[in-house]
């Protein structure tokens, strides 16, 4: 649970973009109220807060930050980027949040 939101297995959050990586990290800090540390597409990591070109990618677009860590480009007909986010709360308690659909 974070911020008074209760979570199950099934939960999904929807995001509508476009947002820059940085955009989407104070997102999540904003409305959850926890520290991101890790944001993920698949088994790429996208940003870490102690990842020196992570701090690169943040003004990057999340598509374009996807597409220079896969090096593959986003298939034209994808409309919903299934992201990972993980952090801590104000506690210094490790949370990951229910799965992300990022909508571009």
């Amino acid at each position: 649970m974070f911020l008074f939101v209760e979570f199950n297995k099934w939960k999904k959050i929807d995001i509508q973009g476009p947002l820059t990586v940085e955009q989407l990290k104070n997102k999540f800090e904003s409305d959850y109220k926890i520290e991101v540390s890790m944001i993920t597409y698949g088994t790429s990591t996208v940003y870490t807060s102690f990842g020196k070109d992570s701090k690169a990618r943040l003004p990057m677009t999340v598509n374009e930050a996807i597409e220079a860590v896969t090096k593959k480009p986003v298939p034209k007909w994808r409309t919903i980027l299934p992201i990972g986010i993980s952090g801590n709360t104000a506690d210094g308690i490790d949370c990951m949040l229910p799965d992300v659909r990022y909508h571009i």
